[in-house]
């Protein structure tokens, strides 16, 4: 399921995994605001981009030595293909999950460049994990209670891990993402109404303080490991997400001086060519948020908005082929992809989309 414009490879494959199953509409959003721009900077940075639904990779682990990858029925190599194995866990992706979480170790077992490593993308999609992960963070993380849901959620036995925090909280699905799900709950009789909606959903909750009306989250794109570019997002009137697609507006802005060391510190953890660390500021202090190693980068409007948003992922392509040539080169494959054969397949150059 490719969904880039079909034509001979401009060099090296970067291959999505993304189980696809958005509307029309979702589709076409996500192509003008993301999947459009990322291909055209793609091309331009020597990439081949396509995205693939987790069924498209079959394996043959027949043979003795490294197993024979296919690819939408194209056999792939290390050497010529770079796979980007986020976890995609919305409510519409539950299905898919359990088929991610072994193909991307598979994967990665297989010899394949994963910028994103299985065990940190892991990590990264549940907001808990990511917090007892970072525990050592030079700034505050949110406090945060993970509560599980199911079938039996109206005996509330939940309320016994949330002695710690005080009404209102803000309580959110604990791996989704986009602002979706987020709610601000004012007793414990809304929360049980959440999580009865929770419970439909099968998803596991996390509750957090409220921190106050109009927070601001700062975005920083660590790139290299290092600060490449600050998004200061504001949310819009009441809303409780700053996110774009809720209608908020955002600004460029210098790297604060407070969040310098939190980003080393979360880039020395987590350690991956490109990542996006949120940050909300209470008016008085930061707060680490989460971690996003596949952060979108979308920034309609202006043509100097649409030159940076190109720049980000420009420097995040560039970042990418460096560590996979670093990658071949302590693997010892080829790094060339015209001289990367396995198992008397012919030249990479012959395939196309």
């Amino acid at each position: 399921m490719s969904t880039a414009p079909a034509g001979r490879a401009a060099g090296r494959r970067l291959c999505w995994i993304y189980p696809d199953r958005g509307t029309e509409r979702m589709r076409t959003k996500e192509w003008t605001h993301v999947w459009g721009v990322y291909e055209e900077v793609a091309r331009e940075r020597g990439w081949a981009l396509s995205l693939h639904k987790p069924e498209e990779v079959s394996v043959d682990a027949t043979g003795p030595g490294t197993p024979r990858v296919f690819l939408d029925g194209t056999e792939v190599t290390p050497a010529d293909t770079v796979f980007v194995t986020s976890l995609w866990s919305l409510a519409h992706h539950t299905v898919d999950v359990c088929n991610q979480l072994y193909l991307y170790t598979i994967l990665e077992a297989a010899g394949f460049y994963l910028p994103i490593p299985p065990r940190l993308s892991f990590l990264a999609n549940d907001k808990t994990a990511t917090m007892l992960h970072l525990a050592d963070s030079p700034l505050p993380q949110v406090p945060t209670v993970r509560i599980g849901v199911g079938r039996d959620a109206p005996a509330r036995t939940y309320e016994a891990a949330l002695d710690g925090l005080s009404y209102p909280l803000i309580v959110k699905p604990a791996y989704w993402g986009m602002g979706q799900g987020v709610c601000l709950v004012r007793s414990a009789e809304e929360l049980k109404g959440v999580v009865g909606l929770a419970a439909g959903a099968e998803t596991a909750l996390v509750c957090q303080p409220y921190l106050g009306e109009g927070i601001n989250d700062f975005r920083v794109y660590v790139v290299d490991g290092k600060p490449h570019t600050v998004l200061r997002r504001i949310p819009k009137g009441a809303s409780l997400t700053a996110n774009l697609s809720s209608g908020g507006a955002m600004e460029h802005v210098p790297l604060p001086p407070e969040l310098a060391g939190t980003v080393a510190y979360v880039a020395g953890r987590m350690p991956m060519p490109y990542i996006a660390v949120d940050f909300l500021h209470d008016g008085e202090r930061f707060w680490l948020s989460e971690v996003e190693p596949d952060g979108a980068v979308a920034f309609p409007g202006s043509e100097q908005a649409a030159r940076e948003q190109r720049q980000i992922i420009a420097a995040r392509f560039d970042a990418y082929r460096a560590a996979h040539e670093e990658f071949l080169r302590g693997t010892g494959e080829p790094a060339d992809r015209h001289t990367a054969h396995s198992h008397g397949t012919h030249d990479a150059e012959d395939r196309t989309r």
